[in-house]
């Protein structure tokens, strides 16, 4: 999946001179935790939550109090609050690959641009809903952690061993465990996956936290 099937296209933006109260009202309402900044349609800079709070806490330390620090505010623009050095991505790229940029960088909005131009901004919400519909889990289903003996030719012995019950896989996932075992965890949509658990089990694997029957959301 690409980050153009993921990202939202309905941007909220603020130009450089939008002045301070404007970007509040903007963000507060909404619940946005940020808002880019936009100048022609390009990407100029970004505002976050963050940055909000330094330019206020700014503000009142800065002065008086009262009507002067009231127009103080007022005159503030965005252009004055905002990061400049923004890190941005393409929308042909992997969904993952936003998702690395966005721990690696510790950020949790990801402007997306074509040249200079925001054609869209992807949220740690996309990305976690993204992850829950890869993961299956909002469909009746089960979990089997199932730790592998080898980790290239064990993962295709546990799909094959589960197929052949008649079970159908949803998702498949590899991962180290905190212990440094690797497992495989999978998603089947059903909610007894006793077959599958026994079947694996008598070819000698670990099968771990079984979740069974996991409930359809309502």
């Amino acid at each position: 999946m690409l980050v153009k099937d993921i990202m939202q296209t309905d941007v909220v933006t603020v130009t450089p001179d939008a002045r301070l109260p404007q970007v509040l009202r903007l963000l507060q309402p909404r619940g946005f935790r940020h808002v880019p900044v936009t100048e022609h349609g390009s990407l100029v800079g970004i505002i976050s939550d963050r940055d909000l709070k330094q330019a206020l806490a700014s503000l009142a330390g800065s002065g008086p109090g009262g009507a002067a620090l009231e127009r103080a505010r007022e005159r503030l623009t965005a252009a004055e609050i905002m990061r400049r050095t923004v890190t941005t991505i393409g929308p042909m790229f992997a969904a993952e690959e936003a998702a690395r940029l966005m721990v690696t960088q510790k950020i949790s909005a990801l402007p997306v641009t074509e040249g200079d131009r925001l054609v869209g901004i992807v949220t740690e919400t996309d990305i976690l809903q993204l992850f829950v519909r890869a993961m299956g889990v909002l469909e009746p289903s089960s979990r089997l952690d199932v730790i592998l003996r080898e980790p290239a030719a064990g993962l295709g012995e546990v799909v094959r061993l589960v197929e052949a019950t008649g079970t159908r896989i949803s998702s498949v996932m590899t991962l180290q465990s905190p212990a440094g075992e690797r497992e495989v965890v999978l998603r089947i949509p059903t909610i007894d996956p006793g077959p599958a658990v026994k079947a694996l089990e008598a070819r000698g694997y670990v099968v771990r936290d079984a979740g069974r029957g996991t409930p359809a959301p309502s």
